[in-house]
């Protein structure tokens, strides 16, 4: 786990530069998704930086492309080894590249439409290419966002505008929202497009088969102000949950058995001879091996009964968007972490405590760069002890490029985290787990600490806003250390 965290934590971190550079995690996250999506090529086009194609080489080869008389400014000259300087004119059909390069080929197409004096033979290239090529970065000024600066290249649109255009022009648009517009201020005043393969499935023609099968394996101890909200957010999907109740001293147990049989929920307690002196994380990760192996699933999710887990796609269940997921030829599915901090004492056991809990910070441990805790069940062995839980790991794992999001609501109440931190986790962890790096998370939490959070040390979460803002964040987790 801690190397394959590390690497996560430093793609993640990026390499900004002293210097002022525009859109910094434009090309990072050019670069992550090339690799998720096994790329051995990006095509450049426009004039990117040598900074900005350090970021992408040697792991990827560079094609720039140079658009022609459409394109007001002059060729930018781009030096850099395996690079091929391309031309295209102004209407232009062909496709430039040769299709088998295009099919490992992912596009960025950096602040250069709203350069062009008609955008339409870019876009035009850009759809060419997309027939074969997986995925295109497409980013312009935000014309709205930008009103009054001294930006060299003003904005033609506005969010809502490129994304009709977009739309208009028979893009399968992905996503589309905003990323930082400079290394210094970090202002999210540009747009950044997400934009997919041609042939990909629309999401509005989602027709998840009714045998399609997911089940969650939730882990539980002493969750009962929580655990029947956290089951019922997974049924209500149309998800079946299996619990493994490490026997609770509070109404944990009782709470969740009342529900098997009127749900689809079933219920084992771990360990099965009784309650044990350690909590021994490795053995219970051991049996969620071994259930993997047992039950009849399409896929399989490990989760807390203090997490609540979501698709990168408004509206979508987590259930369809897994389907998607599997029709897109992928089998593992990472997530992005933000945290729930409580701001008050208010919380009332039982009640909806994702609707409560309002303020969140993005998680910035190591570990929550390595999230890979959903898998398809194609009747292969998975291991997940080693990572401690982190990531399943198999034979010929393809991660979804996007990462989902996991909303995570560790602690309710002051008395709550006083409770679960120094009586419940801190005595029980196990000496053996605890030397192999484990359980280190409330290593710097003391007896006296605040576990309120004031809303001004936190943002408010609102899906849409949050969506747009976090674009890349939530996709890829580039941008979270800073």
């Amino acid at each position: 786990m801690d190397q394959a965290a590390t690497a996560n934590f430093q793609l993640a971190t990026g390499t900004g530069p002293p210097r002022i550079q525009p859109q910094p995690e434009v090309y990072p996250f050019t670069a992550y998704l090339a690799q998720r999506f096994g790329c051995t090529h990006v095509i450049a086009v426009g004039g990117p930086t040598a900074q900005d194609l350090r970021q992408l080489h040697p792991q990827l080869k560079i094609i720039g492309i140079v658009p022609g008389a459409d394109l007001g400014v002059g060729p930018q000259q781009m030096r850099i080894l395996d690079m091929v300087r391309k031309i295209f004119p102004a209407g232009s059909k062909s496709t430039l590249v040769d299709e088998d390069i295009l099919k490992r080929a992912i596009i960025v197409c950096n602040n250069v439409i709203e350069q062009t004096v008609n955008p339409a033979c870019l876009l035009e290239q850009l759809k060419n290419w997309l027939e074969h090529a997986p995925v295109c970065i497409l980013t312009s000024t935000d014309r709205d966002l930008n009103r009054g600066s001294n930006s060299a290249i003003p904005g033609r649109w506005n969010l809502a505008e490129l994304k009709r255009l977009l739309h208009a022009e028979g893009f399968n648009l992905e996503f589309i929202g905003l990323t930082a517009s400079d290394n210094v201020r970090y202002e999210k005043k540009t747009i950044l497009a997400v934009i997919a393969n041609n042939t990909t499935s629309r999401l509005l023609r989602v027709n998840v088969p009714s045998d399609f099968r997911v089940v969650a394996f939730m882990a539980a101890y002493n969750e009962e102000d929580i655990i029947v909200q956290s089951i019922k957010k997974w049924t209500e999907q149309g998800i079946n949950v299996h619990i493994l109740e490490n026997w609770s001293t509070d109404a944990t147990y009782d709470l969740a058995k009342q529900l098997e049989g009127r749900l689809p929920v079933t219920v084992e307690r771990f360990p099965r001879e009784g309650p044990s002196k350690h909590f021994d994380w490795g053995a219970m990760l051991e049996r969620i091996e071994t259930l993997s192996r047992e039950i009849d699933a399409d896929w399989f999710v490990r989760r807390g009964a203090d997490e609540v887990l979501m698709s990168p796609w408004p509206g979508l269940s987590y259930r369809d968007s897994l389907y998607l997921v599997d029709q897109a030829g992928f089998n593992c599915v990472d997530h992005t972490v933000i945290e729930f901090h409580p701001v008050d004492d208010g919380f009332e056991a039982g009640t909806d405590h994702e609707a409560y809990f309002r303020h969140f910070v993005f998680g910035k441990d190591r570990a929550h760069f390595l999230q890979i805790k959903t898998w398809k069940n194609y009747g292969q062995p998975i291991t997940m002890a080693p990572s401690g839980g982190h990531e399943s790991t198999f034979e010929g794992r393809r991660v979804y490029p996007f990462k989902f999001l996991l909303k995570h609501y560790p602690v309710r109440s002051q008395e709550h985290g006083e409770k679960k931190v120094f009586r419940e986790r801190k005595a029980r962890w196990n000496p053996e787990e605890r030397a192999r790096g484990w359980h280190v998370h409330y290593d710097s939490v003391h007896e006296g600490h605040l576990f309120l959070r004031p809303s001004s040390e936190q943002e408010l979460f609102d899906e849409a806003h949050f969506n747009k803002t976090y674009l890349v964040e939530r996709l890829s987790g580039i941008g979270i250390p800073r």
